[in-house]
């Protein structure tokens, strides 16, 4: 079983960020799926980039034009996960 999940569902970091682009289109796979899963199970900073881009895709869903910003508290909560004031 182990080596089955080595060799078919094991991705390196590239893979896994690519993994959680086609999750955000909503395009993934089963096993795509599981083994985005098992990489950020493993992966704290592969963790924590599906945390930083699922948080910016959600908070700036409304912005469609050029002219559209943030609101104040959309750009707290990202500014807050990014931890860009720390």
């Amino acid at each position: 079983m182990r080596k089955f999940m080595m060799k078919y569902l094991m991705v390196n970091c590239r893979e896994a960020t690519m993994l959680m682009t086609k999750k955000e289109e909503g395009k993934i796979s089963f096993r795509e799926k599981l083994s985005l899963m098992l990489h950020t199970s493993m992966c704290s900073f592969c963790r924590r980039f599906e945390k930083q881009t699922t948080t910016i895709g959600s908070e700036s869903k409304h912005v469609h034009a050029e002219g559209d910003q943030l609101t104040a508290s959309s750009r707290e909560k990202i500014e807050r996960i990014l931890d860009v004031n720390s």
